[in-house]
This record gives C-alpha cells, sequence and structure tokens, in this order.
C-alpha cells in the first residue's frame, strides 16, 4: 500500500512537467455519419480503409470506411451485444478486439472484450463470429462504489506483446480524479482478475489509446488533448513525460488511432451540435500560433468557490459571446454581446472542471477552470 501511495506521489510530480502544452488544430478528413453518430473506437486492419462502431446501445456492428468517411460495408458481430463498446485495438496478427467495457455506473460485473478474426472481417462477409475475453478489476469491491471512487470506467485499449492493456476514464467526485490506471489482460479467450500495473495522471478523461505497430508511441486521447509518449521501457508506458497537445476546439473525441509518429486520426461524437466526424491531427503543420485569446482573457480567482470574473488582458472594446461547458460537454451558461470585465455566478455549478469558450472577432479559444466549493 506504501508502495502504491508513493508511486502516485511521483506521477503527480509528473504533472507539472505535462502542464505546458502546444495547441493543434485538427483537419477534418470525412463524416461517420449517419451510421456512426456515437463512434468510439478507430482501428485499421490495412493502409487506406478504418473501423469504427457506436457506443452504448448501439447494435452489434463494425462499419468500414474510406479514409475520406465514405462507408464501404457494416458487418455484424455474432456472438456478441453492445452494452457500451468504447475501444478497437489490434495485434496485427489477425484478431481485432472490441471493448465492450463502458461502465459510466461503475456497476456492472459483465466486462467484456471481444475477439475478431481480420481475416473474416477482409473477406467482405456480412457476420463474423466473436469468442470472448471476460474479466474483472482486483481492486473493486462494491457495485457501484463511492462517488469517490468511480474509477472502473474504461473507454481506452490498446494491444502490445501477448497482452491487452486498459485505461480507465475516472469519473470520480473527489479530488483524485485526474489519475488513468492501467490494467493488464491476456488477449486469450477466458475469464480473469485484471492486473494492476500503473497509473497517471492527466487530470483529464481517457476516452481513447493506442500504440504503433512496433510498440514504440502511445497515445492517450481526452477530450481536449492528446499524451504521446514516447521511447518508454518496455510496457512501462508511463515511464516517460509524454508530449501534450492541446486541441483548439472543445468536442466529444473519443477514438484516436496511431498513423506515424507525427500524424494521428481522431473521431468524435455527434455532440455540442457538431462533431460525428473523422480528423487527422497533424503534430507538426497542425501547430497552431502561440498567440491567442489565452493571452488576451484571464479568469480570476481559479480555482473558484461562488463566483469567478473573466477580464481583459488588455483593452479590448468589441463585444463577446461567451459559453461555459462542464467537462462531460453540457452547455451549463451562455451570453451573447457581453463587455469584460465580467462577473458569473457558481452558485448552481458543481464542483468541477469546467470550460469557458470564449469567441471574439478574432477567433475562439477554451480556457479551463475549476469549482471547488
Amino acid at each position: 500500500m506504501k508502495k502504491r501511495l508513493l508511486h502516485f506521489a511521483l506521477v503527480f510530480s509528473f504533472a507539472s512537467e505535462i502542464i505546458s502544452a502546444q495547441t493543434i488544430s485538427l483537419q477534418t478528413i470525412g463524416s461517420l455519419q449517419p451510421n456512426c453518430n456515437e463512434t468510439s473506437g478507430l482501428e485499421q486492419t490495412d493502409t487506406t480503409t478504418i473501423w469504427s462502431h457506436n457506443d452504448s446501445g448501439g447494435k452489434p456492428m463494425l462499419y468500414h470506411y474510406l479514409l475520406n468517411g465514405q462507408v464501404i460495408d457494416s458487418v455484424v458481430i455474432a456472438g456478441a451485444t453492445n452494452i457500451d463498446w468504447e475501444d478497437l485495438a489490434n495485434d496485427h496478427a489477425g484478431t481485432l478486439f472490441i471493448g465492450d467495457f463502458g461502465n459510466n455506473t461503475c456497476d456492472r460485473t459483465n466486462l467484456r472484450i471481444y475477439r475478431v478474426s481480420t481475416y473474416a472481417l477482409a473477406s467482405g462477409i456480412d457476420t463474423v463470429f466473436a469468442d470472448t475475453i471476460s474479466f474483472s478489476y482486483p481492486d473493486q469491491n462494491a457495485f457501484p462504489p463511492s462517488g469517490a471512487n468511480l474509477n472502473f470506467d474504461c473507454e481506452a485499449m490498446i494491444h502490445s506483446g501477448d497482452s491487452l492493456y486498459l485505461f480507465s476514464k475516472n469519473i470520480s467526485s473527489s479530488a483524485n480524479t485526474g489519475f488513468t490506471k492501467c490494467y493488464r489482460l491476456p488477449d486469450a479467450p477466458g475469464n480473469y482478475v485484471a492486473e494492476l500495473i500503473d497509473s497517471f495522471y492527466t487530470n483529464q478523461q481517457v476516452t481513447s489509446a493506442d500504440i504503433s505497430d512496433n510498440d514504440s508511441v502511445f497515445v492517450l486521447l481526452t477530450y481536449q488533448s492528446v499524451f504521446i509518449f514516447k521511447n518508454f521501457a518496455q510496457h512501462h508506458f508511463f515511464s516517460v513525460t509524454p508530449e501534450h497537445y492541446l486541441f483548439s476546439t472543445l468536442t466529444q473525441k473519443e477514438a484516436v488511432l496511431y498513423k506515424n509518429n507525427h500524424q494521428l486520426y481522431i473521431s468524435d461524437e455527434r455532440f455540442f451540435g457538431t462533431g460525428g466526424n473523422f480528423y487527422l491531427a497533424d503534430l507538426i503543420s497542425g501547430i497552431e500560433n502561440p498567440k491567442g485569446l489565452k493571452k488576451n482573457f484571464s479568469i480570476y480567482p481559479n480555482p473558484c468557490a461562488t463566483q469567478f470574473s473573466i477580464a481583459a488582458t488588455n483593452f479590448i472594446k468589441e463585444k463577446l459571446c461567451i459559453s461555459i461547458f462542464s467537462e462531460s460537454g453540457k452547455e451549463v451558461w451562455a451570453g451573447n454581446n457581453l463587455k469584460l470585465p465580467i462577473d458569473i455566478s457558481t452558485e448552481k455549478f458543481c464542483d468541477g472542471i469546467y470550460f469557458v469558450r470564449i469567441i471574439s472577432d478574432n477567433g475562439n479559444d477554451w480556457i479551463k477552470f475549476v469549482v471547488s466549493k
């Protein structure tokens, strides 16, 4: 137990190293609608197409797309149900893994990963049969646990070596919400207790993961950003400080796929009145000019309890549109034609992380703040 606490302390120290991040824009390369309005996983079995799926309550189907978002076909996964499909992984040896481990209320006792043949998928048949990996978490004793321990929801999975690695989303209400836990499972059919092997402090909820074909680059996705780990010791993904890139727009990003050393594919759900698309993130050409709204505006106090203020660091005549979103993406406050400074009450806000979107004549950006009463 002491060793585990020490590890958490060490991981927390890394947080100060990854707070600074470059901002990247995403290039829309296609729409996944109407088949995958709730896209939650991306994977490739060749270099010219992608597979995706819907999350909770969707049909047990995989959808096959060209890289421009044009749907080619769909495949029914026999022997499977879609309780809450959340991610895909490929062992590059003939097996695609489908993670049915979404667990928003942290009370599921039927967590599964389905295995299907990539050769069967490539054959063009309408139905492919799956076998099953069933598992439970070694550190979960209550179903559901208390609100301070809701860290058994999972939306991210990779395959490396002969194992699957799962990364928790962490929807806890306590101050430790920033930790994602890493679990290991065998990649063969069976019923297992997952092995808890590591944790990492992102201060954001992890929604997808991927790893390069040679297992040298590992990626974690959140709604707001992407963390990229390189040159780690074998399967010790969190042994290095990651590169950190913030997205210039906030949408419900749910899936990431490693393309090459500086490019990622990303998809998002149809939410905030937008999304449902397939994007390219270029970590070189997509880097935005560091000057922007964050240098022109400030939020204080941050964290705040009952009220916070938004002010301009430079004189601004124009009127602004301001919206506030919770971490789950729900708009909780909005105003138009506003002049700064402005005071906003958080009386009706729950404790947690929020995002302010400020739209001006010069563009728009997002600023994070915390409510802690």
